[in-house]
């Protein structure tokens, strides 16, 4: 199957699996920086696997005039709440007895050492985390204006959207809640590590759903 030489995708906290897919089948990623933003959806949110399930991991954000649609570039982090520390210890509760965790532990602390007062700019910083260390380097680019792609709306939906079904790997909990999904790309990171290129490779025929 071809890929697409395009994929557009508006910046989210942590890019799950089915976006990972999608970003390592294409030639070149364009990042929408023109969009408003949208509750209930990856843009401040990811979910990973704890020992009680799904756990979705919020951003708080400084909530604007409401009523209006507000640009997502202009979304700033409330830091008035400790969400970092508390993402953290989430995150290492989860994955501390994966195969991966303490591989990638200190360059993780780096990332969240960082502060980035814009929601946009933080999720940018997360993907490229996680492009990093997958080692996925398509061609990266911005819109220059908004696009209303129907595949990237679908992609950033995090509540009420179906996403295709991908094949299982080992997760931390599996035995306890079965496998999980869709999760964040951090679950397939932890718990693959370098393996992961080939998972991501192996799902190419889930790339054009609709």
């Amino acid at each position: 199957m071809e890929s697409r030489a395009q994929l557009i995708v508006h910046p989210s906290y942590f890019m799950d699996v089915i976006s990972l897919i999608n970003t390592y089948h294409c030639d070149e990623l364009i990042f929408e920086i023109h969009d408003n933003y949208v509750k209930q959806t990856y843009r401040n949110r990811c979910v990973i696997a704890t020992t009680n399930g799904k756990n979705a991991l919020s951003i708080p954000i400084i909530h604007q005039k409401s009523g209006s649609s507000v640009p997502y570039s202009s979304i700033e982090i409330d830091y008035s709440e400790k969400w970092k520390i508390n993402h953290l210890r989430a995150i290492k509760s989860a994955y501390q007895n994966s195969p991966y965790y303490e591989y990638y532990e200190q360059d993780l602390l780096e990332l969240y050492a960082k502060e980035e007062s814009s929601l946009m700019k933080w999720n940018l910083s997360c993907t490229q985390f996680l492009l990093e260390q997958l080692q996925i380097l398509p061609k990266i680019s911005y819109t220059s204006n908004y696009q209303g792609d129907i595949k990237a709306q679908k992609l950033i939906t995090a509540k009420g959207n179906k996403h295709p079904i991908y094949q299982s790997y080992i997760q931390v909990f599996q035995e306890k809640h079965g496998f999980l999904q869709p999760l964040s790309g951090l679950d397939l990171l932890f718990n693959l590590g370098p393996s992961s290129r080939s998972f991501l490779k192996s799902q190419a025929a889930l790339c054009d759903f609709k």
